[in-house]
């Protein structure tokens, strides 16, 4: 093995997590590169079917032990050249995504799952030889990696657009599903009609379960900046901040400080529950984008009963954007 390759190979995939790790740390390219993001992502998927089809194919080698149809040099020297190229470009969108999607998470909550899953791929992105063997060289994996990943792409890219959140999980996973079962169900044994038959019914199937199961979604653009309980609510700002009152209080306020890009309007809702258990009917209102301090919201309850209350600010689609507890002894 070349000495190139020996060090690639030893350190190639820490100096890459770092540059990764300093990427997300000290570069804030926000929600306006998305679109930047799913071109970049596209060269990306491009470049790793065209790698699959130069990669040189195993032969029988003859009685002397030379191979029959030996690879020509450039594609000897080529190939790895592009083949880093193209874990780059994945590498450069799933770090720019992980910021995005982590900030939209609630800790604690089941939506930080997928920004968990974003930075597991992230992980192993780095790990070159790795990823070649479990992921390009494996066209099913390959498809449904670059689903993921294209999906969580054109999530912040339609939300740049303004399109609400229920339309931006539907196209997202619309068009992920459709890439990526092109891709695939080409090698299925099945007839031309049947195969656009199944490729629009994945595309349709992935458009209706993705909103469905929304819920263990970040809001991706919405993100929560601040919040408490308090008992008041003067000038959008929470007075008597506290996270524990006593039995009799008049009223205690759920307060919320939501950022919303410019231009972006989105409806939520409160929920409450007392000791797990809903409590009261849900209050529906919007938000509204482009504030600095982000958009103020709040909800209030008269003289809640002793017990654990918790409070959920969800987007029309079920999505989790915040979370706040209190208990009242």
């Amino acid at each position: 093995m070349p000495s190139f390759e020996r060090l690639n190979r030893r350190y190639g995939p820490w100096v890459s997590l770092a540059l990764g790790v300093a990427a997300v740390a000290y570069v804030r390219r926000g929600l306006g590169f998305a679109p930047v993001a799913v071109g970049v992502l596209m060269l990306a998927w491009i470049g790793a079917a065209a790698l699959r089809r130069l990669a040189p194919v195993v032969v029988p080698a003859d009685s002397a032990g030379v191979s029959i149809t030996p690879v020509p040099r450039w594609r000897r020297l080529a190939l790895p050249a592009a083949g880093s190229l193209v874990i780059g470009l994945w590498q450069n969108v799933l770090f720019y995504l992980l910021p995005l999607w982590w900030a939209s998470a609630v800790p604690g909550s089941w939506n930080v799952a997928f920004p968990a899953v974003l930075a597991g791929m992230a992980l192993l992105s780095c790990f070159e030889h790795r990823w070649r063997a479990w992921v390009l060289d494996r066209p099913i994996v390959r498809a449904a990696w670059s689903a993921v990943v294209l999906f969580a792409t054109l999530v912040p890219a339609a939300a740049v657009l303004a399109a609400p959140l229920r339309i931006c999980l539907a196209v997202s996973a619309a068009v992920a599903a459709l890439m990526a079962a092109v891709a695939v169900i080409p090698r299925i044994r099945l007839g031309r009609v049947g195969r656009g038959l199944t490729v629009l019914a994945v595309t349709a199937a992935a458009a209706a379960l993705v909103p469905w199961a929304a819920r263990v979604l970040p809001p991706v653009p919405v993100v929560r900046m601040a919040s408490g309980t308090g008992t008041a609510v003067h000038e959008r700002a929470l007075v008597g901040a506290a996270d524990a009152f006593p039995t009799g209080t008049d009223r205690v306020y759920v307060w919320f400080a939501v950022a919303v890009p410019a231009r972006y309007r989105q409806a939520v809702r409160f929920e409450w529950y007392r000791d797990g258990e809903p409590a009261g009917r849900v209050l529906e209102t919007f938000v509204v984008g482009g504030r600095r301090e982000g958009f103020r919201t709040w909800s209030s309850r008269a003289a809640p009963a002793p017990g654990r209350w918790r409070v959920d600010l969800r987007t029309d689609s079920s999505q989790l954007v915040a979370r706040e507890s209190f208990v009242v002894r």
